[in-house]
């Protein structure tokens, strides 16, 4: 019984977590567009992973109901305390990718899409290009979406910014979160493309919204955490909690 009882509270806090990380993504923010009187709806879930694996696990789970499990690289630790009370992953380098195999699924096409994930990252970060997630590249047949941590040049007034990419068929947007994340503390981040625009949030604080420019994004690459799809620019922190949304 008190082995149930401390689950329950885990899936409670998981679900807090995840409602947080959803509200996130919606700020109340001047400029973004007001939404429309009749209920819009629901975006899909198709990809969510709680990375409550147990350290030496070499598969990530997918929660979503769509099957998206990934494959834990060599330089991925699982069973990193996380900031609600369950686990997360910690990423070294080389090695630090989880691949999620191609699915139609992940691409949004035309449609919005949000890519959010929980992430820490140390407050003495050294210059560098650390891809948290991607679908794609910049060179990728049908666009690509990622998430970013922007501090390839030390002493920029963005070193440490989570930075989001959407590249279309045509058109593309880069957008900026308002504040750095670079401070050793859990925060909340959220890529944000909807109909008309593109932001970026770290807890619940959007960053300067853009007018959307992408058509449509539909890659056949594999999904990575971690890195790009050949290794490169790799992540260096914490992550949990990692979600996408379409819709």
């Amino acid at each position: 019984m008190e082995h149930c009882e401390r689950a329950r509270h885990g899936v409670q806090r998981r679900r807090r977590w995840f409602g947080a990380a959803v509200a996130a993504a919606l700020p109340a923010v001047a400029g973004l567009a007001a939404l429309p009187a009749q209920a819009a709806a629901a975006p899909t879930v198709v990809g969510l992973w709680h990375m409550d694996e147990s350290p030496g696990a070499t598969s990530m789970s997918d929660s979503s109901g769509y099957g998206h499990d990934g494959v834990i690289g060599s330089g991925v630790s699982a069973g990193t305390p996380s900031g609600d009370g369950t686990t997360g992953y910690t990423f070294a380098q080389p090695g630090g990718l989880v691949r999620v195999p191609h699915d139609a699924s992940l691409n949004p096409g035309s449609a919005p899409i949000t890519v959010t994930a929980h992430l820490r990252v140390a407050a003495d970060l050294p210059a560098g290009d650390y891809n948290v997630l991607e679908k794609g590249t910049a060179t990728a047949s049908g666009g690509a979406y990622k998430l970013e941590i922007d501090a390839t040049r030390a002493g920029s007034k963005k070193f440490g910014f989570p930075d989001c990419a959407f590249n279309g068929a045509v058109g593309k947007n880069r957008v900026y979160g308002p504040s750095s994340v670079a401070d050793g503390a859990w925060h909340v981040v959220a890529c944000v493309l909807t109909a008309s625009q593109a932001y970026v949030t770290v807890d619940g604080r959007a960053g300067p919204a853009e007018p959307r420019e992408v058509s449509t994004i539909a890659n056949t690459v594999d999904l990575t955490i971690g890195a790009k799809p050949d290794g490169s620019h790799g992540f260096v922190g914490d992550a949990d909690e990692v979600s996408i949304s379409i819709g």
